[in-house]
């Protein structure tokens, strides 16, 4: 929220018609109360009061919950959210709404130095509306025309979203406004694999049932084909710096391929005939190839018998994902593989040089924890206090939502080289999910809506 002082308050409260009504006395037996309202499906605590039957909230309490943007000019209060303008004035009954003068009920009433405003105009001049909900509790809606049923949510930059819907004719993209909630149409190709957005943020990858290569122009929403090449290419990832692919090649992910994208040559980087590989990443220098090897289980059968008969087994001893790095400079250098242990491995990323993997470990009994381990094989515990439920690694450091007291979950950051952990926010239980933007934004996904965080509160930008 931004504080300005001006000398423009008189040519402002000119424009507002200002009538004064008269201040209220601090001294005045005023009940100033903490209301807990919904606001935008977040419990925010508002300090309210009661003038003329109506009830009043603070102009600043309910702003920075909805993450409107409040300016102040002398007595003069500008509130601004969602392409909607409110101008207020301390002990006046006129506002002016998107430039159109309105009349209140009540005049804003100023005690002990805070601003206190018809709720209902308030939020109906913003845009939003107020409704009990099933519990009794005001809920405060001002998302407007909210995009629907998000099935997949990554930044794209400091102000946008990709957000993926499923539907029953396939995939469809969107870019998302985080400060409006607007949104249009990027990709509709229900033949699409998942986007992949290159580091420079300004194209996204993606094949089709083919196994063509194609790479979007995020400006321009133009689609280009960069290989035709038929080999199932079950993972996309991109070069550091945005010039190449490399991908998992076959059913199996066995041979890991490098693309070039502007003349569509394709290398083999490694064919060591090991399959099932998966969750490939490549060093920022595009030496350095860690990934994971999931063997799959050995069907046994009494030979007289059909494989489909109740008495075949799955011998799964050995099948326990491991981690291997690959150094492509080595002259014959084979795949070193890291990890011996038998526990789940999930939300696996190398660090950017390669060096490290840093993985969820999920044990049979007990929490969940983030650990990582190096050429040297040796496994470090990062967070092992906690439940962990998801973990992205970015820009060095190790982005954890984890179970936290009861009815609350915990979003943390993790030191990746120390382990030191530092506790961002603490959110609902019902938080299944969170999205981190190269510079450390933050989305989160709750109950299926999805939220960023601004300025301390989390604003809802899908329904």
């Amino acid at each position: 929220m931004s504080m300005k002082k001006t000398i423009s308050s008189t040519v402002l409260a000119a424009a507002l018609g200002v009538t004064v009504v008269g201040a209220v006395n601090a001294a005045s037996a005023v009940n100033v109360q903490s209301t807990i309202y919904s606001v935008n499906g977040i419990e925010a605590s508002i300090e309210t009061i009661s003038q003329n039957g109506k009830t009043l909230a603070s102009v600043r309490d309910l702003g920075e919950a909805l993450g409107a943007d409040i300016t102040f000019a002398g007595s003069i209060v500008t509130v601004t959210l969602n392409g909607h303008t409110v101008v207020l004035s301390k002990n006046s009954d006129n506002i002016s709404v998107d430039g159109i003068a309105q009349k209140l009920t009540a005049p804003v009433t100023n005690v002990k130095y805070k601003n206190y405003i018809e709720l209902d105009a308030y939020i109906k001049s913003l845009g939003g509306t107020v409704e009990l909900d099933a519990s009794g509790v005001a809920s405060i809606e001002t998302t407007g025309e909210l995009l629907e049923d998000a099935d997949r949510v990554d930044w794209l930059d400091v102000n946008r979203l990709i957000v993926s819907k499923d539907t029953e004719a396939g995939r469809v993209d969107y870019l998302l406004n985080v400060h409006t909630g607007k949104f249009e149409e990027l990709l509709n190709n229900p033949n699409a694999s998942e986007l992949v957005v290159s580091p420079n943020g300004k194209k996204a990858a993606f094949t089709d049932n083919t196994g063509a290569v194609y790479v979007i122009d995020l400006a321009t929403k133009a689609s280009a084909q960069v290989s035709a090449d038929t080999n199932i290419k079950p993972e996309l990832v991109w070069s550091a710096d945005s010039n190449s692919i490399y991908f998992l090649q076959g059913d199996k992910g066995s041979v890991i391929v490098k693309l070039d994208t502007a003349d569509g040559k394709l290398t083999k980087v490694l064919e060591d005939k090991v399959d099932y590989k998966s969750n490939l990443n490549v060093s920022s220098n595009g030496n350095l190839f860690t990934y994971i090897v999931t063997k799959p289980g050995a069907v046994t059968a009494p030979s007289d018998k059909p494989v489909d008969a109740d008495d075949v087994a799955i011998d799964t001893t050995g099948t326990e994902p491991q981690i291997y790095s690959f150094d492509a400079t080595e002259k014959d250098g084979k795949p070193v593989k890291l990890t011996t242990n038998s526990e789940d491995k999930v939300f696996f990323q190398a660090s950017d040089d390669g060096h490290f993997a840093y993985f969820v470990s999920v044990p049979t009994d007990g929490n969940s924890v983030l650990s990582s381990v190096g050429k040297s094989q040796a496994l470090k515990v990062l967070l092992g206090d906690k439940d962990v439920l998801q973990s992205l690694i970015i820009g060095g450091k190790a982005y954890v939502l984890t179970s936290g007291p009861a009815g609350s979950n915990l979003i943390s950051i993790v030191d990746t080289l120390t382990g030191e952990s530092k506790l961002l926010y603490t959110v609902s239980d019902s938080v299944s999910e969170i999205a981190v933007s190269a510079g450390g934004l933050i989305a989160i996904v709750q109950d299926g809506k999805t939220y960023v965080n601004e300025s301390g509160n989390w604003k809802q930008v899908t329904r």
